[in-house]
């Protein structure tokens, strides 16, 4: 019968896909940044690759039967808790965990090993080892798909997938263990799938990590190291070069920013522009993009269909003029200078409605600073005067 297979060859395949899924992974671990977890996913590897080995010697030798398969099935437990205590970590590095958790549940199953025996029945020991690795890969699966909405890697996916349908395999072993009836599967192939499912485990898990860095490299090149915001290329690489009309571009400037780092310090300009930048992302809409220009400059692109630009640019002045920064005193009011220039039929390209927003800023500027200025106003002689002079910073 297909379920009196050799049982000592299916568990040195077992073993041998545990290991090369543990070398898999630790060199991952060796040679990846963005590792966490990983080195605790090979560790659970090579602990049920242990708990296989003893499982294999208990079939040859006879007299050590007990003794190796309750050291077996502890370590299966250890190995399964291990597992997804890894996994838990990978799909979110930020976790706080106390990896010495882990040992409880083996050290219970010794225990009740120990009081009641029920190592010494292959169907207790085999059901236990099924519905175990059954919960945890569901659990596992569970929380690789909740932490999608903090990291949405596409791979989240697949590795969530791959875990169910380990899962629902070792319910089926489990359950087919239990009532020693194979009908679904036999011994032989349930072993073989479990065997392919660590291999495409640790295969999955190197492509996760390597999505991770990917996406780090990406938010490297795209945002901006001091502010967390999008930078200049992204801005310029995301929004369109011909705008719709009613696109508006704001050009927002810090009015006084050199004299708020000669008196205060460079790191008091930092924070204002981090505590600004911060602000201002919060009060836009959906989707407005901001992001910074340079300097003390910062651009915001504002789609056709959402509030007036006049309205939007007023609202940013206005929650600029209210912040308190902590390295700044108090009685300090920091205030921002903005221009707007809006796209129609005659004016859409992006680097020409730049360029009338940067017009429009140092109108405000020349009108004396904390106030919102349209590229289409007018600019009178003496303000064209105080423009060409210079000194608006």
């Amino acid at each position: 019968m297909m379920n009196e297979l050799d049982m000592p060859t299916v568990l040195f395949l077992q073993k041998t896909s545990y290991i090369a899924g543990a070398l898999t992974l630790g060199y991952l671990r060796l040679t990846s940044a963005e590792s966490r977890g990983v080195g605790l996913l090979a560790a659970s590897f090579v602990i049920l690759a242990g708990g296989s080995t003893l499982a294999g010697h208990a079939e040859i030798y006879p007299s050590l039967y007990g003794a190796l398969s309750l050291v077996n099935i502890a370590l299966a437990v250890l190995g399964y808790s291990l597992l997804g205590l890894a996994f838990v970590v990978i799909s979110n590095p930020d976790r706080k965990i106390k990896t010495w958790l882990v040992v409880i549940p083996a050290a219970a199953t010794l225990a009740v090993g120990l009081i009641t025996a029920f190592h010494l029945n292959n169907t207790y020991r085999a059901t236990t080892f099924t519905f175990l690795g059954c919960l945890t890969m569901a659990a596992t699966a569970a929380v690789v798909l909740r932490d999608a909405y903090r990291e949405p890697l596409p791979i989240r996916k697949l590795v969530a997938a791959i875990l169910a349908c380990a899962s629902v395999l070792s319910l089926i072993m489990g359950l087919e263990f239990a009532f020693d009836t194979f009908l679904l599967l036999d011994v032989a192939s349930g072993f073989s799938l479990m065997i392919l499912s660590k291999f495409v485990l640790a295969i999955s898990i190197v492509i996760f990590i390597s999505e991770r860095q990917h996406l780090k490299i990406r938010r490297l090149a795209d945002r901006d190291a001091l502010t967390g915001l999008y930078n200049r290329r992204f801005f310029n690489s995301t929004v369109p070069s011909r705008l719709r009309r009613g696109d508006s571009i704001l050009y927002l400037d810090i009015d006084h920013f050199k004299q708020l780092n000669d008196r205060w310090g460079h790191a008091a300009g930092d924070e204002v522009l981090q505590i600004m930048g911060q602000a201002v992302q919060t009060i836009l809409p959906q989707f407005a993009l901001l992001a910074r220009q340079g300097g003390e400059e910062f651009i915001v692109f504002l789609p056709a269909g959402t509030e007036d630009a006049m309205a939007h640019a007023e609202r940013i002045r206005k929650t600029v003029s209210e912040l308190q920064y902590p390295s700044i005193p108090k009685d300090i009011v920091v205030t921002a200078s903005i221009g707007i220039a809006r796209a129609s039929h005659e004016r859409n390209e992006l680097s020409c409605l730049c360029r009338e927003a940067d017009r429009a800023l140092y109108l405000a500027k020349a009108a004396g600073r904390n106030r919102v200025c349209d590229a289409d106003v007018e600019i009178f002689p003496q303000d064209q005067q105080r423009l060409t002079s210079g000194g608006f910073s």
